[in-house]
């Protein structure tokens, strides 16, 4: 600790000094610039306003010696503070604690001021750069760099994806602009534990018009980012990351303040990133309509196998756009709950996932295929069958109930399954213990599987909670004649884990990655036991 002292009584100076040494202080001379903590004594509430005067000018906490007669209220200007009688201890323990609050509240004050995730300055830390730059350059270009989609990485993934991908955009950023030789660029996020970036920088002169030149930085900007993002994370990911980059160019003006003018400037260039972003919503929509008019989808068949034996006992059926702004199975139908055709795609997506099982899965292989309880609002839904599907075995095709919205008609809901189940029909719950999908879905829907969601497999093995919760699932299905399936399941010491504590099916990268419709891939065994056909 180092200690600033102005103490006028010699007796309580002397007691100070014994407290210093008892915490090891070092004490600074008068004039020293920065302290941990300024100790002084104020007999008045101007004694008291010139001491934080010097304790916030010199970065310290504020320790006052005061007269029991001073107004309490004022002692709010100080840390701590003590009475003339105060022990040796007591000043020490009072020294103490206004330095870990000192500590504490610079350190709370520096992340008022910079991103702990992507190292970035804030906004009030650069404004005054950017306003140098601004009066030494005469004009700077303003980006802001707005996304969407994070959310749903957050809430597939987790808040550790998500913090990763901000890293990666944060350094895809810096690196856009060295790239570019861009002199005195300035990289900043809004605020802390924002979303979105501002730049600060200087686009050449090009030869066509300002506005197109503007907007092409910007689309190069965006491109730049979705590649990075793609690269590091991959396309799963990359596909839930919407980026777009609005541009505007602030004028040097005597007349008007330099900070309005940035403000102004970062507001004109937001409001055209979100002119972009809807721009880019009205373009998926107008895919999505094509891709349903043309039948532009493919699946991935993830394979679901066999704990105990590691043979293939089903695949899930996972949608994709063919084009690359649906290619994400959660954006895809995102947009056809937006555009209300959730209907169109589902019934192109089960006529098409179907096939899966005539042409590309063994004999006796399940096809879990994901549904959304509005599926069953469809009638075109609600009448399907075996033959409808073309399938000889309805009891081949298990409907994984997939609740991106929460089931709100519990008994209209369970007369719906309990038709399908007539028709051999099996049924899934997904992602059992997040979001809709926990204990009382399970309990009012009675599923033939339950399908555990990755937050409770991922690190299982080290994680005892996660085994008992686990396990008590298991003890639940095997009382009520259903089945666990683990998903997400990643690392040989989670699959083994899982497997000791009884899971019935297993499904996740560790056994090989999802196939297309060219059938599996090699690594698992096919449920007869034979290597799984490329």
């Amino acid at each position: 600790m180092n200690l600033l002292l102005r103490v006028r009584d010699p007796a309580f100076l002397e007691k100070a000094r014994e407290a210093a040494a008892q915490l090891g202080a070092r004490l600074l001379p008068a004039e020293a610039p920065r302290a941990d903590v300024f100790f002084a004594d104020a007999a008045s509430a101007n004694e008291l306003h010139a001491a934080r005067v010097r304790a916030q000018d010199a970065g310290a906490a504020l320790v006052v010696v005061v007269p029991p007669d001073l107004d309490v209220v004022l002692l709010a200007e100080a840390e701590e503070w003590v009475l003339p009688s105060a022990t040796v201890r007591e000043v020490a323990q009072r020294l103490a604690a206004a330095a870990v609050r000192g500590q504490t509240g610079r350190r709370a004050y520096e992340e008022m001021l910079y991103d702990r995730r992507t190292g970035l300055p804030t906004l009030p830390v650069m404004i005054e750069q950017a306003r140098e730059l601004l009066e030494r350059r005469g004009q700077l270009t303003v980006l802001h760099i707005h996304f969407v989609w994070y959310e749903k990485i957050e809430e597939l993934y987790g808040w550790q994806k998500l913090d990763d991908v901000l890293e990666t955009t944060a350094f895809a950023v810096r690196g856009f602009y060295a790239a570019h030789e861009t002199a005195e660029s300035i990289v900043m996020v809004s605020h802390v534990a924002d979303d979105d970036f501002i730049l600060f920088t200087h686009v050449p002169a090009r030869a066509e018009p300002a506005g197109q030149s503007l907007r092409a930085v910007a689309q190069e900007l965006e491109e730049h980012l979705r590649s990075s993002i793609e690269e590091k994370h991959g396309e799963d990911i990359a596909a839930l990351c919407g980026v777009y980059a609005g541009a505007s160019t602030v004028f040097a003006n005597a007349r008007f303040r330099t900070e309005r003018l940035l403000y102004r400037g970062i507001r004109e260039a937001s409001q055209a990133a979100r002119g972009a972003e809807q721009w880019e919503r009205a373009r998926r929509v107008d895919d999505l309509r094509a891709t349903i008019r043309e039948g532009a989808v493919f699946f991935d068949y993830h394979p679901i196998i066999v704990t105990a034996t590691e043979t293939v006992f089903g695949y899930e059926a996972l949608a994709r756009g063919v084009r690359r702004s649906l290619r994400s199975p959660d954006v895809l139908f995102d947009v056809a709950a937006e555009a209300n055709l959730v209907w169109e795609l589902s019934r192109l997506l089960r006529q098409r996932a179907v096939q899966g099982i005539r042409e590309e899965l063994d004999p006796g292989q399940v096809l879990f295929l994901n549904v959304d309880p509005h599926d069953f609002d469809d009638p075109a839904f609600r009448g399907l069958d075996a033959e409808a599907l073309g399938i000889e075995d309805p009891g081949r095709v298990v409907f994984e109930i997939t609740e991106r919205t929460a089931i709100r008609d519990y008994p209209r809901f369970r007369e719906y399954l309990a038709t399908f189940r007539s028709r051999g029909f099996r049924f899934a719950v997904d992602d059992a213990g997040s979001g809709y999908a926990g204990l009382g879905t399970i309990a009012n829907l009675a599923p033939d599987f339950i399908k555990l969601d990755i937050s409770l497999i991922a690190n299982i093995d080290g994680n005892p909670l996660k085994q008992n919760i686990v396990g008590t699932m298991v003890g639940i299905a095997d009382a009520h004649g259903a089945q666990v399936v683990a998903e997400g399941v990643e690392r040989q010491e989670e699959f083994q884990t899982i497997r000791s504590l009884g899971v019935h099916y297993s499904q996740g990268f560790l056994f090989h990655g999802p196939r297309g419709a060219s059938g599996p891939s090699h690594g698992v065994r096919s449920s007869a036991g034979a290597p799984g056909h490329a």
